[in-house]
């Protein structure tokens, strides 16, 4: 599956504006559990099994593109029965051509609020919380053409669209390797 996705870190302010100012309909607890692996790093792929309703899913997202807050993904997705210390070298190969295991390293929790009025486009405002640190982010994934109009009503509230922003995994192995330096 391609993943179309529109990353906005905010401050805690700005969450909370968003917060207002959209009807976010839903709530959900998500953990994400984040595995390494050299030849991952090496090819920018990002290995996690989030747990969600009591489901564990592996999530493997091969970079397709960047470009300012926009990121492209192809996405391949596995449900397992528990979280492992570790992803075999012959599941990540047969998944992704990753030759080497990838070993489980942490993991980010995560309150996400969904709103689903836009056609075609799941908004996520989340509240993530992993190794000391409280982050606070906007997620627009989308199906169909770039959400244009979405993106304006975002702006007119005096947030930055067009910042870059790096996703929950490099966020999170940055402070890991910030950590252990």
């Amino acid at each position: 599956m391609l993943e179309k996705e529109i990353k906005i870190l905010l401050t805690k302010e700005e969450h909370d504006k968003l917060e207002k100012a959209f009807d976010f309909h839903s709530e959900i607890k998500q953990v994400n559990n984040y595995y390494r692996s050299e030849e991952c790093a090496e090819r920018r792929i990002s290995v996690r099994v989030r747990e969600v309703s009591g489901k564990c899913l592996l999530q493997v997202k091969l970079p397709v593109s960047d470009k300012g807050s926009l990121a492209v993904r192809e996405e391949i997705e596995r449900e397992l029965d528990c979280v492992p210390e570790t992803i075999g070298s012959g599941l990540l190969k047969e998944i992704c051509g990753v030759e080497a295991e990838a070993v489980l390293v942490g993991s980010l929790a995560t309150v996400r609020k969904l709103c689903y009025d836009y056609e075609g486009i799941e908004l996520a405002l989340d509240e993530n919380d992993y190794l000391g640190v409280k982050d606070y982010e906007l997620e627009a994934e989308y199906t169909g053409e770039y959400p244009a109009a979405l993106i304006e009503s975002i702006k007119a509230l005096g947030i930055d669209t067009e910042k870059p922003a790096c996703g929950k995994y490099s966020r999170f192995l940055s402070r890991l390797d910030a950590a252990n330096a």
